[in-house]
Formats: structure tokens, sequence, C-alpha cells
């Protein structure tokens, strides 16, 4: 009865099948209305045009794939791990949709560090200007201007021969020194030991850097007088991207996260959770134009849109 049941089902659908070929047949070999005819270069176009998007992307994806396989590759072969740089040309600051600001970058030999950013309003007039000027060969001067052109405030910094920061000052717009910062390096050229005084030249924290396999894994905080205030904790994925930041006062106890998501040696999203655990708020980046445009949305805690910042770039790898 089943196997009878089941014949009877196939001849069905036989039939069926039968009768659609039939009638497309039909309806392929009718005559075209002459509205069809007009409309059917139409229709060739568009299946042209998006048969190119598809190749287009497919192509990209492709691409993705192919640098995907080749960092993996070197960095099993070499050990490196490999961070993709992103170096803005223009950012643009959103507020609920509407644009707040715009900045432009401008770099000179230095094609990681801009020598000038200048940020417009909605009305676009100047509102601030930075500007990075070399006062010596290990020496720069980095000011920050108002739309007159008066300095608002200004860091002069020195760095070693290797080109990291030995001591940045900072100054106000009257020349009155404010703050200093001290970096000491081990044999590594990691940072061993940050320091930071008044504008006195009084100390008043200092932070005291631990590696283990050549990562930074814990940051101790300490008061002028040498007693525990704080330490960080950091947490590594394989490629050795910071994924986890933890802040613990002297007794152990959580104050802060700072959690990273990262693909493909890019950052996607970052998380910021108080000492309960509890999202207080995140970002969400998004890429495009083959990784050169970088949109970085901020939310709060409970999903509501703060900014957005959306960032043309140069891309380097590191």
């Amino acid at each position: 009865m089943a196997k009878r049941l089941a014949w009877l089902l196939l001849a069905a659908c036989l039939i069926l099948t039968a009768c659609n070929t039939t009638s497309t047949l039909k309806k392929e070999t009718a005559p075209k209305s002459a509205s069809e005819a007009k409309e059917q270069p139409k229709k060739e176009q568009s299946k042209k045009e998006h048969t190119k998007k598809e190749q287009k992307k497919g192509k990209e994806q492709a691409q993705e794939k192919d640098a995907e396989k080749e960092q993996e590759q070197q960095s099993a072969e070499t050990g490196i791990k490999f961070t993709k740089i992103h170096v803005p040309l223009t950012e643009t600051k959103k507020e609920n949709g509407h644009v707040t600001s715009r900045s432009v970058y401008t770099y000179g030999q230095d094609k990681l560090n801009p020598e000038r950013v200048e940020t417009y309003d909605v009305q676009n007039e100047l509102i601030e200007l930075v500007v990075i000027e070399k006062i010596e060969v290990r020496t720069e001067r980095k000011s920050y201007l108002d739309k007159d052109n008066n300095i608002i405030r200004y860091y002069v910094i020195t760095r070693n021969e290797n080109g990291k920061i030995e001591e940045q000052l900072l100054f106000n717009g009257s020349n009155k020194l404010i703050a200093i910062e001290e970096y000491d390096y081990d044999d590594a050229g990691r940072t061993a030991e940050w320091r930071v005084y008044n504008g006195n030249e009084t100390l008043l924290s200092y932070n005291v850097y631990t590696y283990k396999n050549g990562r930074n894994t814990r940051v101790d905080s300490y008061s002028a007088n040498g007693i525990l205030a704080e330490y960080f904790i950091n947490e590594y994925d394989k490629n050795g991207n910071v994924i986890c930041e933890s802040a613990y006062d002297k007794d152990d106890n959580l104050l802060a996260q700072h959690r990273s998501t990262f693909r493909n040696g890019l950052i996607y999203r970052e998380e910021f959770q108080g000492e309960d655990k509890k999202l207080q708020w995140y970002i969400n980046y998004t890429y495009s134009e083959q990784y050169l445009k970088v949109l970085k949305t901020t939310y709060s805690g409970d999903g509501r849109e703060l900014e957005q910042v959306e960032q043309s770039c140069l891309l380097f790898d590191r």
C-alpha cells in the first residue's frame, strides 16, 4: 500500500511538472507587447549592473580572504603579530544624525602622525587648530589654538633616539607650566615606568609596568609616597591584541573593565563596564571601501546612540 501511494505521488509530480513546463514554454514563445519590448533593454541593463556588483563584491571578498590567509601564514612563520593602523585623513562627527564638526588631517614626512589638524563647525568656520612643529632634532611642540589663533595650551615633547617620548611638558596659554610627564624604558624598549608631576615639579603619582612573555600584563599605580593606589590587568588574544583591561583598587575590588573585540587585526567593538560589570557604554566599528572608511558609533549602556564619527583613512600594516 505504501509503495503504491509513493508511485501515485510520483506520477502526480511528473504530470504537474509537465504542465508547468508547457505553461512556461507558452509564455516564453508568446509574442511580446510594445511595452514589454521597451522594458526589455532596461531589464537587461539592470541585470548587467547587478551582475557587475556581485562580481565586484565577490572579488573584494576573495581579496580579503587572501589577505587573511597571507597574514596567518606570515604570523605562523615569523611569530610576529600583524595589526592594522588607521591613519585619518578626514573626520566627521555627528549627534542625532546631524553633523557637529569636521576635521582635516595634514601629514609631512611622518605618515603616521599629523603635523596639522583643522576642525570646523557646521558653518565651515575654523573652531580649533592643532599644529605640531619641530623645535630641535628630538623635541617638538604640539599647540592647540582657538578660532582666533590664540594658544589654548601646548605640549613640549622630547623623544629618545628610538622616537619614544621621554618627557612631555604641558603649558597653558599664558606659558605657565601645568604638568610634567616622564617615561623610562627597559632594555627591550618597553615602557618600564611613567611619572607625573605638577607645575611645581612635585611628584603626584607613578606607574610601574610588568611584562610576561613580551606582553604588558599588569600596571601598578602608586601615590607619590609609594603606596599602591590601584592596578590594571591586561588580557590578550592569540594575536597579541588587548581584549580586556581591568582596573582594581588596592584591596582587589573591581573598579572598571574595558573589553575589545578584534577580527583580522581590526577592532570591531569596545565595551566599557563599571564596578558592577554593568555595561556603561560601547562603540561599534564598521568598515567599508576596502577598510579605508571607518564608522565609529557610540551608544549608552541601554543602546541609545550618543555619537557617530566617520573617518576616511590610510591603512598601514604594523
